[in-house]
């Protein structure tokens, strides 16, 4: 599984999708319902930097315009064509995700000694072994991320974007609403058991964020503080909130 990243083209491609959307062609959408909303906020960082609407589940207005852009994005960033591929990665994160091969890697280093280095030492072998340095950095630090909280370190990166995943699904077509939303409400019910916080989550989120894109996830974090502020984030919600689908 390659690793998919958001550039510039899909935050315009959605974006696009916001002001195309308008009313026609919408069809009745789930909306600002609390479990919605606790779903929504287990991404709703990305769907911030995508220009999307937070409070809609699956971060827009489900209409054809939305639905042409969703199907071009989930295939050039996922591979995504068709309801099996749809599964096939879905699967994948609940499986499997970024989080197997980094706790492999992270306890073969701890196995070969990684802990008896100093940081900079280890920024150091690691340069020598991918011949950069900002990978190098990153990879330091997810050792160290993995020492301080352990093989579970990055879960939160694959456990949100399977969620994230289920919203695009449902606004490409792949998905039916009650399929997406049935999966969405499991997904969120194991990010609930496996974290404490909101926090907690996103803390596990931008580990994973950082070693799979070797860049800093502040940027993320300062979107995700801003969101933190408004009066309809849903980081207001009670992280213990029951989640089972409102009749």
């Amino acid at each position: 599984m390659n690793k998919q990243k958001i550039t510039k083209n899909a935050i315009l491609l959605s974006i696009i999708g916001i002001i195309l959307c308008g009313c026609a062609g919408c069809v009745p959408q789930k909306k600002v319902q609390p479990e919605i909303l606790w779903i929504n906020g287990t991404y709703a960082v990305l769907t911030e930097l995508n220009g999307g609407d937070y409070t809609l589940f699956g971060g827009m207005k489900a209409n054809e315009a939305n639905k042409q852009l969703e199907l071009r994005a989930l295939d050039e960033w996922w591979g995504v064509t068709d309801r099996a591929g749809a599964d096939e990665n879905l699967n994948w994160l609940l499986d499997e995700g970024h989080r197997t091969d980094y706790a492999s890697l992270m306890q073969s280093l701890e196995e070969d000694g990684a802990s008896e280095l100093e940081q900079a030492e280890l920024v150091e072998y690691f340069s020598d072994v991918t011949g950069d340095e900002n990978e190098a950095f990153y990879l330091a630090k997810g050792y160290d991320d993995y020492i301080k909280y352990g093989a579970g370190a990055i879960d939160g990166w694959d456990y949100c974007r399977a969620a994230s995943l289920c919203g695009w699904y449902y606004i490409a077509g792949y998905y039916t609403e009650q399929e997406a939303l049935d999966k969405s409400l499991e997904i969120a019910q194991m990010i609930q058991k496996r974290f404490s916080s909101w926090d907690e989550m996103m803390d596990s989120y931008l580990r994973g964020y950082e070693y799979w894109a070797y860049e800093s996830g502040d940027a993320r974090r300062e979107v995700y503080e801003d969101i933190k502020t408004r009066d309809n984030s849903p980081y207001l919600l009670d992280w213990n909130l029951p989640l089972v689908e409102s009749k």
